[in-house]
């Protein structure tokens, strides 16, 4: 038939094939202009992660421990219950005995490897060779063993590689040790410099302790295995943010040329208030990229203890952001758990009680931005961040290599675009989803690494603030 009328006959393309052709294209096009980004500053947290692969035996110990009573009692019950139920997340209790009980009970990490929202964001840009600079007063050997070699730090003179930085202090040897101190925030004589990060208090960071779960794996009382793929931090301290005094002297600076500022970190801060001087410091460095020219402020949620204290983070630091971003769960302890059937009325109502530009919503198989911008700049910037989280999903780690996983399937069943009023409109595209992921750590932080890496790339905008002063909204 073709033949005889000299007419082609289209080709039928599948749902999931076009949006995977849709995903391979702009993989091209992010991995082409990576090295030309501007770059994105990512703080204020850091820490290294003891990372657990949870087998029918590990789950089975930390089920026994649910009747005991104490802290080891409380942590096995509300790991249970959430694996249920198919929810990661955090858990956050002070236990100073925590750590070494994680140890004890289900023994050695799988793995070790970096953790925070900011170092994870500058992770997946730097293996794309996309410029990211991360302040981080804790200069350990074994913190900075974790952070990409690429990521750049303060220092007294200017800026290195988180590489550079971690290499001085492997050299050894008298003549190569005041090298390493001076770019490590110490003199020669092992005292801080005089211009140092500020030291911690006490005892060195504890590890937080991650426990991976894989879909259908068995555990008591679900028949069918665990319902979802997930992760679950455990965090026994405070840890703070990272006040690096460097990155706050240089703050103004590095903000004339960065396309993008990220504050992330604050569930690490006391829960009562107190830390006035972290909160007076971040506020200094806020002030100083704003004085500076940043065009975006991106502030991400996180879980935090309480939902009392997640709405006190929103309400300390959602009117600093041009742009704040959460998990649908967190939206939901939010919003209440209509959230979840009505994600687009409670990101907008987010949006204008806080003056934002954009809320964005991120799901297992989708992601959703309710914003007052350019519609395609902004699908674009959703599936950036997706396209980065699915490339970790599929390999583990995040990775230079984002061809869309074969096996991911794309919802249709998702929020609908459209406008909402008040200047404000949702747009929601599908994410590349894997019902079993080879990992599940730091999908949320590396999808944010890829949206301000959009912004970066936007052809035109990188020095384009795009919202007024908070004055302005009166």
């Amino acid at each position: 038939m073709t033949a005889r009328t000299g007419l082609s006959i289209p080709r039928v393309v599948a749902r999931d094939e076009l949006w995977a052709e849709r995903y391979r294209a702009l993989a091209d096009r992010v991995r082409a202009r990576a090295r030309q980004a501007a770059p994105v500053l990512a703080g204020f947290s850091a820490c290294v992660d003891h990372v657990r692969r949870m087998d029918p035996d590990r789950i089975a110990a930390l089920a026994a421990q649910v009747p005991v009573v104490g802290p080891a009692g409380e942590i096995a019950a509300e790991v249970m219950e959430r694996l249920r139920h198919g929810r990661g997340g955090e858990i956050a209790l002070p236990w100073p005995g925590g750590t070494d009980w994680v140890g004890t009970l289900l023994g050695a990490p799988d793995r070790v490897q970096l953790g925070g929202t900011g170092p994870q964001a500058a992770w997946a840009l730097a293996v794309l060779g996309a410029p990211s600079v991360v302040p981080l007063a804790d200069r350990s050997a074994q913190q900075l063993a974790v952070l990409h070699p690429d990521v750049t730090l303060c220092t007294a003179d200017g800026t290195a590689s988180a590489g550079r930085l971690a290499g001085a202090g492997r050299l050894g040897g008298a003549d190569r040790l005041g090298d390493a101190e001076r770019l490590a925030g110490a003199d020669a004589s092992g005292g801080p410099g005089a211009d140092a990060p500020v030291a911690r208090p006490g005892a060195a960071k504890q590890p937080h302790s991650v426990l991976e779960f894989a879909a259908g794996t068995p555990a008591p009382g679900l028949p069918g295995g665990l319902p979802r793929s997930s992760r679950i931090i455990l965090r026994f301290v405070d840890d703070g943010i990272e006040r690096d005094e460097w990155f706050a002297a240089r703050s103004g600076e590095l903000a004339r040329t960065a396309a993008a500022g990220l504050l992330s970190g604050m569930n690490g801060l006391p829960e009562d208030g107190t830390g006035t001087a972290d909160r007076a410091w971040l506020a200094d460095v806020v002030r100083a990229w704003r004085d500076g020219g940043l065009p975006l402020l991106h502030l991400e949620l996180a879980e935090f203890a309480s939902v009392r204290a997640l709405r006190a983070g929103c309400e300390e630091y959602a009117p600093l952001a041009d742009s704040v971003g959460m998990s649908l769960s967190e939206l939901a302890a939010l919003a209440g758990p209509s959230a979840r059937t009505a994600p687009v009325a409670a990101a907008a109502q987010f949006a204008s009680a806080y003056h934002l530009d954009r809320v964005c919503v991120h799901a297992d198989g989708w992601v959703l931005a309710v914003h007052r911008g350019d519609p395609t700049e902004q699908r674009t910037a959703l599936m950036t961040g997706s396209l980065l989280a699915a490339a970790r999903a599929a390999r583990g780690a995040p990775a230079a290599d984002l061809e869309p996983p074969p096996a991911a399937d794309y919802t249709e069943d998702r929020p609908a675009d459209g406008p909402l009023g008040e200047g404000l409109r949702a747009d929601c595209v599908p994410a590349p989803h894997l019902s079993h992921p080879t990992a599940t750590i730091g999908l949320g932080d590396t999808f944010v690494g890829g949206l301000l890496l959009a912004r970066s790339l936007h052809s035109g905008s990188a020095r384009t603030r795009i919202r007024k002063d908070p004055d302005d909204h009166a």
